[in-house]
């Protein structure tokens, strides 16, 4: 699920060629978007996808979900098998509910919190970057989702937490863990090695020394595709470059990232337009 002009558009539709019928690509129009009214300007409309993803496959039973920064490091057969006949879908809690903010937190722990204590009636606030969508179900409870008037910081994780209270499903946290997010002392979670693995802390495409593992996975999974790291982390210079006057050298919130004084990025010591 990508919008249009995205980087690595063309690496994506040489693969999708490459697996012939196997794989599907889907084009969707705006007009096909429901949620495409509401107005969040700092992200793509695209995110909300996920939350009628039912409605473009509903000749299938499930849909397992991933975004596009996580990496598969297992079997996911178990996981797509999981019972949730009775549910809307199943998902992982966020680890922002669990995060020991004693050891540097990363994630928004303040707001996951909140959101928690004044929306959610059942306290389950699941991470939308992992979902086993129930096909059958989701148009039964489609008109939730649809119905949230709630202020979303996070659009389709807030909306879809709020919409489905109570009708998700909660799958074990080996399926949707943030290797570099410390877990309070004490919280009883699963704590096998992960099978998925889910960077909306800290991205896989920036080289640092407690980190160096997890970089040369990514590089090792990702470059035989076309895709490299310096691509990746020039596109989040992007988005976040117009936080910065030019002509100032700062240093962004990405590590190894500087914009010099002449308003070029800086990236492990090379200098990109």
């Amino acid at each position: 699920m990508v919008p249009p002009r995205t980087h690595g558009r063309r690496q994506i539709q040489k693969i999708v060629a490459e697996y012939g019928g196997r794989v599907v690509w889907r084009v969707v129009k705006v007009r096909e978007n429901p949620y495409a009214g509401r107005d969040f300007s700092r992200w793509s409309p695209v995110i909300f996808y996920r939350l009628f993803a039912h409605r473009m496959f509903p000749h299938l039973d499930k849909i397992l979900y991933l975004d596009s920064d996580t990496l598969v490091c297992g079997d996911v057969a178990e996981l797509y098998n999981t019972d949730i006949k009775k549910y809307a879908m199943g998902a992982i809690r966020d680890m922002a509910v669990i995060e020991s903010t004693t050891q540097g937190g990363k994630l928004d722990v303040e707001h996951v919190r909140m959101f928690v204590d004044k929306y959610l009636k059942h306290g389950l606030y699941v991470n939308s970057g992992v979902l086993l969508i129930n096909v059958k179900k989701m148009p039964k409870v489609e008109a939730r989702l649809l119905a949230v008037d709630v202020p979303l910081k996070y659009p389709d994780q807030d909306l879809l937490n709020v919409g489905l209270d109570g009708k998700i499903y909660e799958l074990p946290l080996r399926y949707n863990r943030e290797p570099s997010v410390v877990i309070q002392d004490g919280v009883d979670v699963d704590m096998a090695s992960p099978v998925i693995k889910h960077f909306y802390a800290l991205k896989p495409y920036f080289y640092m020394p407690d980190t160096k593992e997890i970089y040369s996975q990514f590089f090792k999974m990702a470059t035989p595709l076309g895709f490299y790291p310096e691509d990746f982390a020039h596109a989040d210079f992007q988005r976040h470059q117009k936080r910065f006057k030019r002509g100032h050298d700062a240093t962004t919130h990405i590590p190894h990232l500087r914009i010099d004084r002449r308003g070029r990025l800086r990236l492990f010591g090379v200098f990109r337009v």
